[in-house]
């Protein structure tokens, strides 16, 4: 299974879920409406990993943790949906995906 096409699914898949809970939960909530709206950037994260290209999985690395990381604190300080949970794990499986992925090219890098 090529992991980066698993990771990249993942963010596309995050990318779309994210505001379409809006649907679900509504809008009157903004810190959700904020944070839908902002992860939609996994779109863009998901596209990038998308082309294979080494740089691509530092991103695939880098955005996720933090968004991952902010989506965290959220759960342990405000009220949140069971999305939440949801795209919060998704953000760590591809993070890890990544970083698995950018050791073993290292790996295989002559020196």
């Amino acid at each position: 299974m090529n992991l980066q096409k698993l990771a990249a699914g993942l963010m596309l898949f995050s990318g779309v879920s994210h505001p379409s809970q809006l649907l679900i939960y509504g809008t009157s909530d903004p810190n959700l409406v904020k944070s839908s709206l902002a992860d939609m950037t996994f779109l863009v994260v998901g596209a990038l990993l998308l082309t294979g290209k080494r740089w691509s999985l530092w991103v695939g690395a880098t955005l996720p943790l933090l968004f991952g990381i902010g989506a965290t604190v959220r759960i342990l300080t405000q009220d949140v949906t069971p999305m939440s949970y949801m795209h919060t794990a998704i953000d760590f499986v591809v993070v890890a995906l990544c970083v698995r992925l950018l050791l073993n090219r290292d790996n295989r890098q002559p020196a």
